[in-house]
């Protein structure tokens, strides 16, 4: 049920006050930037790209995969630096969402606020009865965190950081950074009929896809985005699973 104008405001202000400092005991970390996706595969947190403006994305259409010929390496690292060369947002953008995290059979809700500004990426997490759980920075270089201790060295927030990227970032930045594997997006398969709304995918497979013959490879990533025509990417709903991991992740803009 969405949220009235005046809930929505107190979730905005629990959050801000949550980025500037988690109340309680906390600890600060320095996390890694690259999180694994599969024993071979994995993302390296992306820059801010140049001029980023992911709500007006085109839509998506006839599925696109990146050419065998650029998957290579050494392509990817060329990629990484001319996208990368001019990086931070022109102006300061702020998201809040429901975040909804299964893994096996238990299930987690949380608040969060993204925030960019700059070269600087923050990610804010709030526990749904207000208490502050981990602010994430990233500054295009070095990722650190403070995030409370009723967490557990386990949790791994950049993760949560990773996905935001891959559901957010523009296809060329994420195939730059995106380590054995390649991406393909298109409309989804039961979805590409309709009129008043559309369903995207993003779908990520390992390189084994590349060269496999079978038509019964599944993804390692797919990511559904349901969206009325018209609306800008962030106020889509957003689907996340990765099956092998028994991951699911629900994003609901507030």
């Amino acid at each position: 049920m969405p949220l009235n104008l005046n809930a929505k405001w107190l979730v905005i202000t629990a959050l801000l006050l949550a980025s500037l400092g988690l109340t309680g005991c906390s600890e600060l970390l320095f996390r890694q930037t690259c999180v694994g996706l599969t024993k071979d595969m994995r993302y390296c947190l992306a820059p801010l790209p140049h001029d980023f403006a992911p709500a007006t994305d085109k839509p998506l259409t006839q599925p696109r995969i990146q050419p065998a010929t650029e998957s290579t390496t050494k392509p990817a690292i060329m990629a990484s630096q001319q996208t990368d060369s001019n990086t931070g947002v022109s102006s300061p953008q702020s998201f809040s969402q429901k975040v909804s995290i299964k893994v096996g059979k238990e299930s987690h809700e949380l608040l969060t606020q993204l925030e960019l500004e700059g070269e600087r990426m923050t990610l804010v997490g709030l526990a749904p009865l207000g208490q502050a759980l981990f602010t994430l920075v990233y500054d295009g270089n070095t990722l650190s965190s403070e995030q409370s201790v009723l967490l557990g060295d386990n949790f791994k927030a950049e993760y949560l950081m990773a996905m935001m990227q891959l559901i957010y970032w523009p296809e060329q930045s994420i195939r730059a950074h995106l380590e054995g594997g390649h991406l393909v997006t298109g409309l989804c398969d039961a979805a590409g009929d309709s009129l008043v709304n559309t369903s995207s995918c993003r779908q990520i497979y390992s390189q084994d896809t590349l060269i496999s013959k079978s038509a019964l490879q599944t993804h390692v990533v797919q990511i559904r985005y349901q969206q009325n025509v018209g609306d800008a990417l962030w106020q889509a709903h957003i689907s996340l699973t990765m099956p092998q991991a028994k991951f699911e992740l629900e994003i609901e803009p507030i």
